[in-house]
């Protein structure tokens, strides 16, 4: 079963009691012809890799005793408030900094452990909206952010990370290092959709997508310290963690700048963005001045290369490189 589906599968499993109609909308979505084969599909994947509902839920044994070490690997998105200013239009405005009333906020973040079930979260309170202190969902933050090997997130190396360093910074927080796969840039990088919002490649792709929202109402309100409107963009926020998941299972193929290997001890071969070791070599390809063993994972498709030249010392010496 595909890791994607499953984990899909295995988030559902948990958080339902009622299991045939979201087995029924799981196999409509992947393409299977009845819940019930998904389910039982579901199921015997499940009982292989010895997983039960207790033991995920922590009350009974750790259901990753006997897996090889892996990064921890999280999907990461926040939300912030707007800042206000005087003005004197609409057009051509150039703010200056004696002009702003009230700055740019800290207003939640959330993230979710790619082999977790659950989405963690944190937003401002009631006081702490109108007061604008971010003091505590800043250090919640940082204690999440702090176990992580690698964060995911739609805009987040210019975003959300420079808004997170930012509050970091402000409350006295030390800085944290971890690799961004920031699935905006992968994007950009690799395909043409006419945008790259978040919301228009989920369309484009029939994937899991955000939750829609009243627009800068609910920011407003949420300034104005309302407690519905913060429950309401905290649920927003949650839900773009699963569709940011969504859309990185779909690019991963495509993400460079991630070795899944550097964190285990395994001497087996692995494929660099999602760690299986089933992989095949399709042939030998050349990268810069050499000629490499190229390999296709299985399992999520991403193609990389073993790190031997194959071109012998004489070969190498006769290339040349243009100026």
């Amino acid at each position: 079963m595909d890791e994607k589906i499953f984990q899909t599968c295995l988030s559902e499993w948990l958080n339902h009691t009622n299991g045939k109609p979201f087995w029924d909308n799981l196999a409509k979505q992947y393409g299977y012809s009845t819940g019930e084969t998904l389910r039982g599909m579901f199921k015997n994947e499940r009982k292989k890799r010895g997983l039960t509902k207790e033991g995920l839920l922590g009350e009974v044994k750790d259901i990753h005793q006997e897996a090889p070490p892996r990064p921890r690997i999280a999907v990461v998105d926040i939300e912030n408030l707007p800042g206000t200013a005087y003005f004197w239009g609409l057009y051509d405005q150039n703010i200056g900094t004696e002009q702003i009333i009230l700055e740019p906020c800290f207003l939640s973040w959330a993230g979710r452990l790619l082999n977790e079930p659950n989405v963690k979260s944190d937003i401002l309170t009631r006081t702490e909206a109108l007061s604008r202190n971010a003091s505590r969902i800043a250090k919640s933050c940082w204690d999440f952010l702090s176990q992580c090997d690698v964060v995911i997130g739609h805009n987040f190396a210019n975003f959300d990370a420079k808004v997170i360093n930012t509050a970091f910074l402000e409350y006295n927080l030390p800085p944290l290092k971890y690799t961004i796969v920031d699935t905006l840039q992968v994007a950009r990088q690799n395909f043409r959709f006419t945008s790259n919002k978040l919301k228009h490649i989920n369309d484009v792709l029939g994937i899991r997508n955000k939750i829609d929202n009243e627009g800068l109402a609910l920011w407003k309100k949420c300034s104005e310290g309302s407690k519905e409107a913060l429950n309401t963009m905290l649920e927003y926020n949650e839900g773009d963690i699963l569709a940011t998941e969504e859309l990185f299972y779909r690019l991963r193929p495509y993400v460079k700048g991630l070795n899944i290997s550097l964190y285990t001890e395994s001497t087996e071969e692995q494929c660099p963005v999602c760690g299986s070791t089933k992989i095949e070599s399709i042939g030998v390809k050349p990268s810069g001045s050499g000629m490499y063993v190229a390999l296709r994972c299985q399992e999520c498709e991403c193609i990389s290369r073993r790190k031997e030249n194959l071109l012998n010392r004489e070969k190498r010496k006769s290339l040349l490189v243009k100026l």
